[in-house]
């Protein structure tokens, strides 16, 4: 259901000749929204990121920039879906599987994929360790009610103690799946995030 929504978007940008769209998934994963940024490029529509002013968000709006040649692009794949006779499969993606990538797509979508990991570590920012930070006050508040005990205090540092943990482990996760993505990315001459130039 969500990979149709997703590709209405796309065909919607493609009719209209939109300078640009933006599109939030809402299927799990980036592997299937890296298919679907390939697809969108082969109908010209670069991935460029989060949309901005949406970056923090969980899950945030990702952004779509038609390219110089979309309009060539598209009416490529158009006419060569209207001489083939059925369906046809979406550019790049295994007939009847959606946005599943045949192997020789793979590479370009696993560099898109690597693409939006970068971008998603990105989300692990300054603002989730203050609200680790902001916890044990919320928590102070809540031990009014029961009573400053001892028990009640100790249980209440063991609670934040446990999400601060969480947060350093998720922190030293975050930041090694953001190098070796952008290790790979570097290795394949694609530079990310992309430079705007002002």
């Amino acid at each position: 259901m969500d990979e149709r929504h997703l590709l209405n978007e796309l065909m919607k940008a493609v009719t209209e000749e939109a300078r640009e769209f933006t599109v939030r998934p809402h299927f799990p994963g980036l592997k299937k929204f890296a298919a679907f940024a390939y697809v969108a490029e082969r109908f010209g529509y670069r991935y460029v990121g989060h949309a901005p002013g949406n970056a923090a968000l969980n899950n945030p709006f990702f952004l779509f920039v038609r390219m110089s040649d979309a309009r060539e692009r598209a009416a490529a794949l158009q006419a060569d879906q209207q001489q083939a006779s059925g369906r046809r499969p979406l550019p790049g993606m295994r007939p009847g599987l959606g946005l599943t990538p045949v192997p020789e797509a793979r590479p370009q979508v696993e560099l898109l994929y690597s693409q939006m990991v970068v971008d998603a570590s990105g989300r692990y920012n300054p603002r989730v360790l203050s609200n680790i930070l902001i916890l044990p006050v919320v928590m102070a508040i809540f031990l009014i009610f029961p009573g400053y005990t001892v028990r009640n205090v100790l249980v209440a540092v063991g609670i934040w103690l446990a999400f601060f943990a969480f947060y350093l482990v998720g922190l030293g996760v975050t930041r090694r799946r953001r190098r070796t993505h952008l290790n790979r990315l570097a290795a394949a001459g694609v530079e990310w995030p992309p430079r705007i130039d002002a």
